[in-house]
Order: structure tokens, then sequence, then C-alpha cells
């Protein structure tokens, strides 16, 4: 018998490599309002956030008022340079290989809206895989860090939250699947071993052939 009853997959960064992609969008609109990052510093600042949420925090930068139509054009321009091509996260679809020839379950629970999951799985030939298995924190009352989008994959599939895992790759989607009541492993390949660690992973990797491993 596997050791969890589902695994719990977030989606950027850990099913699909859009962190550049989108954290390079995000840095061109914020320089154009006078606030300079490059992609990396984006990413140190906004991976695992809501843009949405951190318009404040934009604003203290600017020292201004956010555009009213600031976020709509984000997501916009955000979907353009997804659809332009994304890449799977290395080793995905040999992880995923693995569990369907165990037969054990696994959804994606993401922060982001279902419209782009839609895009970046699509993109990277993964969404066949996950069509109904999809979880957005954009549909429950409280996004990540909250555990609500992990509680909800759970119960549809009638999982026990202490058998299931979270994959994970910010300290943010770690809280929330340690708030779940769910095991959580963190995935470093492109995040700092240690803060995923800090946040309370219990494992830590940066390769998915090992997943496998972690989890059957």
């Amino acid at each position: 018998m596997a050791r969890f009853e589902l695994v719990a997959f977030d989606c950027d960064g850990v099913l699909v490599d859009t962190e550049p992609v989108t954290c390079g969008v995000l840095a061109a609109m914020l320089g154009e309002l006078g606030w300079k990052l490059t992609t990396e510093e984006a990413m140190r600042i906004f991976v695992g956030r809501l843009v949405r949420d951190e318009l404040p925090m934009i604003e203290a930068n600017i020292g201004g008022t956010m555009p009213a139509d600031f976020y709509t054009r984000f997501v916009e321009r955000r979907n353009a340079a997804l659809l332009e091509g994304v890449e799977p996260v290395r080793n995905i679809r040999t992880a995923l290989d693995a569990l369907v020839a165990h037969e054990v379950d696994f959804c994606v629970a993401s922060g982001a809206d279902r419209a782009k999951m839609h895009i970046t799985l699509g993109q990277t030939g993964l969404l066949p895989l996950f069509e109904d298995k999809m979880f957005s924190g954009m549909e429950v009352a409280r996004t990540k860090p909250a555990p609500d989008v992990y509680l909800a994959a759970a119960r549809a599939f009638g999982a026990d939250p202490a058998r299931c895992v979270v994959i994970e790759d910010t300290p943010t989607g770690i809280a929330a699947g340690i708030a779940a009541g769910m095991t959580v492993y963190g995935y470093a390949e492109r995040m700092d071993a240690h803060r995923l660690r800090d946040a309370g992973a219990v494992e830590v990797f940066d390769d998915m052939a090992r997943l496998a491993e972690l989890v059957l």
C-alpha cells in the first residue's frame, strides 16, 4: 500500500516552470512605474504571493498610487507571455507516470486562477493528467497560506488529510499544507532549501525523479 492516499501538487514552480516568465512580466511592469527590479529580484519578493494582494506594498515602493487597471493588465501580459512558451518542471512527467503506475491519486491545488492553470498545464502537455483534478485558491473562501484549497482537494477525493502529502516550493504554500494537517515536502530546484525546511517541510528535494521514492 502506498504511504499516501493523495499527492497534492502546487502548480507554479512545482509542475510548470512559470516563475521566471511571470516575474519577468511583473518586473517589466513595475519598472514602467519606477520600481526597477530584475527578474531574480522579483522572484525573491513575489514568488508564493498573489500580486493582487501586494498592491499596497507596490505602492509604497513606487511612492504613488497604482493605476486602476494594473492587475488586469498584468494578468493579460502574463497570460500572453505564458502562451509564448513555458516548460514543465524537470522530470515531472517521470514522477507523474510513477504515480499513475502505482494507482496513487494526485491533483493540483494552486493559489492561481483556473484559467492560468489551463494555459500552463496545456502548454506543457500536462493538462490531460489534471483536467478533472484541478483546485484553485480563487474558488475557496481563503487562499494560501490558509488550508482551504488543500482541504477542498482532500474532500473531493475522500482522502484523510493526515494521509495526504503536499508538494510545495514556497513558505506560503508549505504553511497551507501544514495548516491542512498534511505532510509537506519542499521542492527546491529554484528555491532556497533552507527556507523550505525552516517553513516546516519534512523533506526537501530538488529533482522530481526522486518523488516516487519519497511518496510510494
